[in-house]
């Protein structure tokens, strides 16, 4: 009977959540991660920061500067020339505060994009306390690129509460008993912190989001590979279970589909395969009269009409017992597969038959008795027709007892395997009820294994012969 399972959202639902979801944890790691990480190193150096590092003090880690010592004499980033820079005079103040340098004819610079400034390196040189003549200050020219709204102010180098700030490369140079102290940044790195700090955040984020993502994807993909898993059994067996309808809307209206399908196909084969047995069960009565009207002539005509009378009552019998057969399984209890086989076994060995019984692991299955033991009925009388004789084996493998029933016989050609299936096919094309029957043992065998849950094949064996392979699930 077909369950319905109300309640589940949609798969756009189910979407369009994950994805509020998974920016609301972004915003969230993001957010956290802002207020508990440290602020990032800022860009720039102020004065401040040159003086300490000229003086060799203790500078916070945050603030890299490259540090070299260029004896006196000898070529260095910073010119020795006798040319130092001179104090500049107070009417020089108010013309560094509007273009930020004062470039006077100097020896060669660190770099020629470099520009000094008399003011910055007199201020630099009080921080330090010596000399303007012991110290050397270079930058680049414009600096108005990092100020904001920078475009609306004319002043080149930035000045925030009396303090110059220095982006980009700076230079400064200190005159010791031992040669110049020279203090450089360093270049600029490919990725600045607040860069790097942005992308750990998004991975951060990322890594948060994963777990949502499989959840969502799991859940979802859950019951499509059950549906799918369903399509296939149907397919090989009309009477499988239905599909239970849960999970998102359109989930639901996909395996209600395929439940209809299914049912209108049972309907259509059932109606079929009872059209067939009614067919088959009118024909008694016909070949009865004409075995009736036979009596009274020739013998020899006589024996031949007989046979061929007999042969299709053999066929009308086997043909209604394939319709009966193939109905669904009405009885339902524990048989113990193991145990089953032993005893048919035995009552074969009884009447002379070459059946052996080989490993036989314990296993036990709901379903019919009667038509189980129909089953390997039909496989143990086809491996003795054709290969002479049969070895039953039972392994348990997992969630399913596997029963082999290997003959001694010549095989089949690998592209004959499957179609011995088929109703009124056989393996020898004649009709003669002496090599064999008519060519519905296997396709009720089949029939039976599939209406249990199971399957059912053919395999030629590597040693020559020929097995059938049974596969039921266990019960429990």
């Amino acid at each position: 009977m077909t369950r319905v399972r109300g309640g589940g959202l949609s798969i756009f639902w189910q979407t369009l959540l994950l994805l509020l979801a998974s920016v609301a944890v972004v915003f969230v790691v993001t957010v956290a991660l802002f207020a508990w990480a440290p602020p990032p190193r800022p860009d720039f150096n102020s004065l401040s920061d040159i003086a300490e590092a000229l003086a060799g003090r203790k500078i916070p880690r945050e603030r890299r500067w490259r540090v070299m010592v260029v004896p006196h004499g000898h070529a260095g980033p910073v010119d020795l020339s006798p040319a130092p820079p001179v104090r500049p005079d107070p009417d020089d103040h108010e013309r560094e505060r509007r273009l930020g340098t004062v470039q006077r004819p100097a020896p060669p610079l660190p770099d020629p994009n470099m520009v000094s400034s008399d003011v910055f390196t007199a201020r630099l040189a009080d921080r330090i306390g010596v000399p303007i003549e012991d110290v050397r200050l270079f930058f680049e020219p414009d600096q108005r690129s990092n100020m904001p709204f920078g475009g609306r102010d004319d002043r080149r180098v930035i000045v925030r509460r009396g303090e110059p700030l220095f982006f980009d490369t700076v230079v400064a140079g200190l005159r010791t008993d031992g040669g110049w102290r020279v203090v450089r940044t360093p270049p600029r790195a490919w990725l600045a912190s607040w860069q790097q700090r942005i992308l750990m955040l998004f991975g951060l984020s990322l890594l948060a989001v994963i777990p949502f993502a499989w959840i969502f994807a799991r859940a979802l993909a859950k019951p499509i590979r059950r549906i799918a898993d369903a399509a296939d059994r149907m397919g090989a067996n009309p009477q499988a279970p239905l599909i239970v309808e849960e999970g998102p809307t359109e989930l639901r209206v996909t395996a209600h589909a395929l439940n209809r399908m299914q049912q209108r196909l049972s309907a259509y084969l059932a109606e079929r395969t009872n059209m067939i047995g009614a067919i088959a069960h009118d024909l008694r009565t016909p070949l009865a009269r004409i075995a009736f009207r036979i009596e009274g002539a020739p013998d020899e005509m006589r024996e031949k009409v007989q046979a061929d009378i007999e042969q299709m009552r053999a066929m009308i019998a086997a043909t209604i017992s394939f319709v009966r057969d193939t109905g669904s399984v009405n009885i339902v209890e524990p048989v113990a597969i193991d145990r089953l086989l032993a005893d048919l076994a035995a009552d074969e060995r009884e009447i002379g038959r070459p059946v052996a019984l080989g490993t036989v692991e314990p296993a036990e299955v709901a379903g019919d008795p009667m038509a189980l033991k129909r089953l390997f009925q039909n496989l143990i009388d086809n491996g003795v027709a054709y290969g002479g004789g049969v070895e039953i084996g039972v392994a348990r493998i997992e969630a399913e007892a596997e029963i082999r029933i290997a003959d001694r016989g010549p095989g089949l050609p690998d592209k004959a395997l499957e179609a011995m299936f088929q109703p009124f096919e056989r393996g020898e094309p004649s009709r003669n009820r002496a090599t064999g029957g008519i060519g519905l043992g296997l396709s009720i065998a089949r029939a039976i294994a599939q209406e249990h849950g199971g399957s059912l094949i053919l395999a030629n064996r590597a040693g020559g012969g020929l097995e059938a392979i049974c596969r039921l699930p266990v019960r429990g």
